[in-house]
């Protein structure tokens, strides 16, 4: 919980620094080299103090990740959704890898010595980062949909950001803290096929892939719809006992779905953003606060309620994204037409 918080104090004030200092890829560069020496500070710690205080330096850092997200989008203005469906592949790719190795790194005789390997593998990143980001541009601008902060409210331009974000990130994290526990008692399986069902969703982010990139910018919202539905309809069934199959293939529905929304929510929230770096570190922020809350809210369901009650609960909180998410896309088209309307009123005035 610590950590988490970290993360979320931290993500907006990097945001804040590569606004005002225009050149987030040095900003990056910076967080890489600081989050290699924390790594290294990490593997000399000789007591549990140092090695949190050391952890918690390593996220101040760590925080300023985000930025090599939005130099990717700003990178790849014309194809924003393909960016980020790539972006989210990778990363859960790597949370499969990670997953997988963890076991080993357990079991090794000076566990610490990983921190060694990761701290290089940082400072290289950072030397790497160096190289291709010097010809980056410094200004990350993607053009907004609307002109001026005017014409939305910036506190219900926050809350709606913040709503969807923390609503899909709520849902998706909450099932994760009880599953293997769920797998184990309900389906009697072993601890390698729990693990295995857990991971379906992230394989199903890096196998979607090609479909997200060439069908999400035809479809648009309506694509986005769809795959919150089978999100909905994957968590309801996956709480309902049936057969390993029939499990392998709700975690399917649910990931492919889960793959389609993370990847379009980011883009649409770049597209409205007006100030991507101080926007998308806000929306970091209360993503992290929804994987703070997502094993609290699990843990209540769990002690008052069962295990299989979560999938109900976190199927709830998808259908409120939904609504939020249809809510502020009806408003901004409103919003957008009366723009569009004034201006021809105003154009047809000048002639």
């Amino acid at each position: 919980m610590t950590c988490r918080l970290v993360v979320v104090v931290c993500t907006p004030i990097w945001g804040l620094i590569a606004h005002k200092r225009n050149n987030s890829s040095t900003m990056l560069i910076i967080g890489q080299w600081g989050t290699g020496i924390s790594c290294f500070l990490m593997g000399i710690s000789q007591s549990f103090e140092m090695f949190v205080a050391a952890s918690v330096l390593l996220l101040i850092f760590k925080s300023s990740y985000f930025l090599l997200y939005t130099l990717l989008i700003t990178e790849n203005r014309n194809s924003t959704t393909g960016a980020a469906a790539s972006y989210h592949a990778v990363l859960q790719g790597a949370i499969v890898t990670a997953t997988i190795s963890s076991g080993w790194v357990i079991g090794m005789e000076n566990p610490l010595l990983i921190f060694w390997i990761v701290g290089i593998i940082e400072c290289l990143m950072a030397l790497f980062s160096l190289y291709f980001l010097r010809n980056v541009s410094k200004s990350a601008v993607v053009e907004p949909e609307l002109e001026h902060t005017n014409h939305v409210s910036l506190l219900t331009q926050f809350l709606f950001f913040g709503g969807i974000v923390l609503t899909l990130h709520l849902a998706v994290n909450m099932i994760r803290p009880f599953f293997t526990t769920y797998t184990e008692d309900v389906y009697s399986t072993n601890t390698m096929m729990s693990s295995s069902l857990y991971l379906i969703p992230s394989l199903m982010a890096i196998v979607t892939l090609p479909l997200i990139r060439k069908y999400s910018e035809r479809l648009g919202w309506y694509g986005y719809v769809g795959a919150t539905t089978m999100i909905i309809v994957g968590l309801i069934l996956q709480g309902i006992e049936t057969s390993i199959a029939g499990l392998i293939a709700f975690r399917c529905m649910f990931g492919m779905g889960a793959a389609w929304c993370l990847a379009k929510l980011d883009v649409f929230v770049f597209k409205w953003s007006e100030n991507m770096h101080a926007d998308y570190s806000k929306i970091s922020s209360i993503q992290n606060v929804g994987l703070l809350l997502a094993p609290v809210a699990a843990s209540s369901i769990v002690n008052t309620r069962s295990i299989s009650d979560v999938f109900i609960y976190a199927s709830l909180f998808v259908v409120l994204h939904l609504l939020i998410f249809l809510w502020g896309t009806y408003t901004r088209e409103r919003k957008r037409e009366k723009l569009h309307l004034h201006k021809e009123e105003k154009h047809a005035l000048y002639k």
